[in-house]
């Protein structure tokens, strides 16, 4: 195996340590300060070891193994031929070297992970363009709710895509092909050489992806707001001010952050954070976060309120279940979940980074899909849609089947029975006109129970005959049930 020294990482190492011996005042019965061309010792009570983690700027070795050194009892770093070499001593790198069984498990639980986070971007992807495709082409399903929620299943149809492509395109995780190089059946190596623009224009795009979709996320959440506390205000206004912010805030942050990775960071693919620049990014992400968290508590204490004014409408437990499943299908939409991960501090424990990975990764994965779920599959809108247009294609189907028949029995009508045929077929007419008028009146009242509360027309004066882009589905209707 081969084994690559980060040099500019060392000599900042050797300079600080440097630093650190010449401020040192030698004391009785300790070892010295050391550089041993790798690590810096600190000095050590004489007959004790020290020990310290393997480097981390020396690739290929244990990243969890620890380096040993020991002071005899005479104050002095121990050698094993101490005629060559009295003064600096000997570290055992030993452990550095051999297979280390923690980090294989983490690589093998990082692997994991990362097939969770394809298959769980996969069916999110599959699920949102089902659900944009079920409410764009249906009219009746045009609002300004559920124009909300297209640009929102878009902005997360566009992360996991730049998710999936990122998964694809890139080695190891380092960049694309022509940017690195292999230096072993298992090993690749990063070509400094270059601009690499192409792989740090895929990690820009997936950056901007993951900043739109918290975005809209948190334009679900003013809307929302907004039709609470003010909603004349909300339903006369159009949505243009919330796409024109949802997808174009982003860039107030994801710009900076470009210009300083060139400037500051240019490393590799812009894929590592070794200096904390993504919190550029982060932070307006965990702002937004906590904002729709203080609108979803306003939300639902507002909605309690009115419950309990309104306790003696309905019965207590049948609102009481309503509420806790109204704020259930909030939590998605809000990002409340978000709180939680924000909020844990990684590095302390590598088995509860593990967990917290696992966690995140399917929740952020799988986000899509969930919000699919809730906000397509299962809306009541969408199913009474459904329901419409495949009554609709049974009775084109019915209707088409009729006429076929009575064409057939005209053509196989004998001419020298012409009256009794003609009064055979006045009969069937006669009676198949009846039938599909049955039939029509029965499959209007399907419609009419179906569609009940769902469409408004205007019929006085100059509005009759208009249609409405917003009046087939009334966008209080997600709050509506526990506001009656």
């Amino acid at each position: 195996m081969e084994y690559k020294i980060d040099k500019a990482a060392q000599t900042r190492a050797n300079l600080s340590c440097l630093e650190r011996i010449a401020n040192y005042k030698p004391r009785q019965g300790y070892c010295n300060v050391t550089w041993d061309e790798l690590l810096c010792w600190d000095a050590t009570a004489a007959g004790r070891f020290a020990r310290q983690k393997c480097p981390s700027y020396v690739s290929g070795i244990s990243k969890t193994g620890f380096a040993f050194r020991e002071c005899d009892k005479d104050g002095l770093w121990v050698h094993p031929f101490s005629e060559t070499n009295e003064s600096t001593g000997w570290t055992n790198y030993t452990y550095c070297f051999m297979e280390d069984p923690e980090y294989a498990a983490i690589t093998h639980d990082l692997t994991r992970i990362n097939l969770m986070s394809n298959v769980g971007y996969g069916i999110s992807l599959v699920s949102l363009v089902i659900a944009v495709l079920i409410m764009c082409l249906s009219r009746r399903l045009h609002c300004k709710s559920n124009s909300l929620h297209i640009n929102l299943f878009i902005a997360f149809i566009l992360r996991a895509v730049l998710s999936l492509l990122k998964d694809v395109l890139f080695v190891s995780g380092l960049g694309l092909h022509k940017d690195v190089k292999q230096i072993s059946h298992d090993k690749w190596e990063f070509i400094e050489e270059g601009m690499h623009w192409e792989c740090k224009l895929i990690v820009s795009l997936f950056m901007y992806a993951v900043a739109a979709s918290m975005m809209w996320i948190f334009m679900e959440g003013l809307y929302l707001h907004m039709l609470v506390y003010k909603t004349l205000f909300t339903e006369r206004t159009g949505i243009r001010m919330y796409v024109v912010i949802g997808w174009l805030s982003p860039f107030v942050y994801i710009i900076p952050w470009i210009f300083v990775r060139i400037f500051a960071d240019d490393t590799l693919c812009w894929n590592t954070d070794d200096f904390g620049y993504i919190w550029i990014i982060r932070s307006p992400i965990i702002l937004t976060i906590c904002i729709n968290f203080v609108f979803f508590i306003n939300i639902v204490r507002v909605l309690c309120l009115r419950m309990k004014n309104h306790r003696n409408v309905k019965g207590n437990n049948q609102q009481v279940r309503r509420l806790a499943k109204f704020s259930l299908v909030l939590i998605p939409l809000f990002g409340v979940l978000y709180i939680g991960t924000s909020a844990y501090p990684t590095g302390v424990d590598v088995k509860a980074d593990m967990i917290y990975l696992y966690c995140e990764m399917f929740y952020n994965s799988f986000q899509g899909f969930l919000l699919a779920v809730l906000f397509c599959f299962l809306n009541e809108e969408v199913h009474n849609e459904i329901r419409r247009c495949w009554y609709r294609h049974r009775q084109q189907d019915n209707v088409f089947t009729r006429t076929f028949t009575l064409s057939s029995y005209r053509k196989g009508s004998c001419l020298s029975h012409s009256s009794s045929a003609q009064a055979n077929i006045r009969g069937t007419k006669k009676l198949l006109s009846d039938r599909q008028f049955k039939d029509n009146m029965d499959e209007t009242s399907k419609f009419t129970a179906l569609n009940r509360g769902t469409a408004s027309t205007s019929l006085n004066g100059s509005e009759y005959g208009r249609t409405n882009r917003y009046d087939m589905a009334s966008d209080t209707d997600q709050i509506r049930p526990l506001m009656d």
